[in-house]
């Protein structure tokens, strides 16, 4: 990995690039798309005479659409600003990391067989499940469905006689759906 320097304040410790360039490789191991980072440090004046130290960290990752990652922090001196810029730079590594290797695992476990599954063949018709429906309110098919902890509990609703579908939400509500056939 390449780390340049760039100094625009009065003069920049030994110790301080030192720490930028060994820090910086080991961001490198902790993520090995790390191509190359610029480090630039300046002075900031404020009105009252005081003088800030700024830190500007430019990551440059490897790959087609990978971004550049960039973080500018403030500090008395140089060492806290590389300090905290480094931070936050190794946050934005990590997220960065976290979102390429996510992506590449299943989304879903309801999309995705199983890995004892993979390598079979998928079957051309889906399983056929029999279900004896008993009659019973909407209260005993809203207990049971508590019950059970199931998401679905088809029933014969005893006034009607008609098939009934009480289905639990995301948000924890429960609805109702009455099939009819056209």
């Amino acid at each position: 990995m390449k780390v340049v320097l760039h100094d625009r304040t009065n003069g920049l410790g030994q110790e301080v690039r030192e720490t930028a360039h060994r820090k910086l490789t080991r961001l490198e191991h902790h993520f090995g798309r790390v191509v190359d980072a610029e480090v630039e440090f300046s002075e900031e004046r404020k009105r009252s005479g005081l003088s800030t130290t700024v830190c500007r960290i430019t990551l440059h990752l490897d790959g087609r659409r990978a971004p550049v990652l960039h973080a500018r922090e403030r500090g008395a001196d140089a060492q806290s600003a590389l300090d905290l810029a480094l931070d936050r730079i190794d946050r934005q590594v990590v997220a960065f990391k976290e979102k390429v290797t996510h992506r590449k695992q299943a989304a879903s476990p309801v999309r995705v067989p199983p890995d004892e599954a993979r390598g079979k063949q998928r079957p051309a018709e889906p399983e056929r499940l029999r279900l004896k429906l008993r009659p019973m309110s909407e209260a005993e098919a809203i207990s049971e469905l508590e019950a059970d902890g199931q998401a679905v509990v088809v029933y014969l609703d005893e006034d009607s006689g008609e098939i009934q579908i009480l289905v639990r939400r995301a948000d924890g509500s429960l609805a109702v759906i009455e099939p009819v056939v056209p």
